[in-house]
C-alpha cells in the first residue's frame, strides 16, 4: 500500500510541475504581447497622437485670437 501512495504522489507532483510550466509559458505569452503593443503605442501612436493635438490647439489659439472665448467653466455660481 505505501508503493502506491508514493507512486500516486510522485505522479500529483508531475503532473502540478507540467501545469505550471505550461500556466507560466501561456503567462509569459501573454505579457510578452502586452509589451509589445504597449511599446507600439508609446513609440508610434502616441507621437503621432500628440502632434495632431499640438496641431489642433495651434489652430483653435489661432482662430480665436481675434475674438472674444466663451468662459470654459460650467459651473453655476
Amino acid at each position: 500500500m505505501s508503493e502506491k501512495n508514493t507512486f500516486e504522489t510522485i505522479l500529483k507532483w508531475v503532473v502540478v510541475v507540467i501545469l505550471a510550466i505550461a500556466a507560466l509559458k501561456i503567462l509569459l505569452t501573454v505579457l510578452g504581447i502586452a509589451f509589445f503593443l504597449g511599446g507600439v503605442l508609446l513609440f508610434r501612436v502616441l507621437p503621432i497622437v500628440l502632434v495632431v493635438w499640438l496641431v489642433l490647439k495651434a489652430i483653435e489659439w489661432l482662430r480665436g485670437n481675434g475674438r472674444g472665448s466663451a468662459p470654459t467653466s460650467t459651473l453655476d455660481v
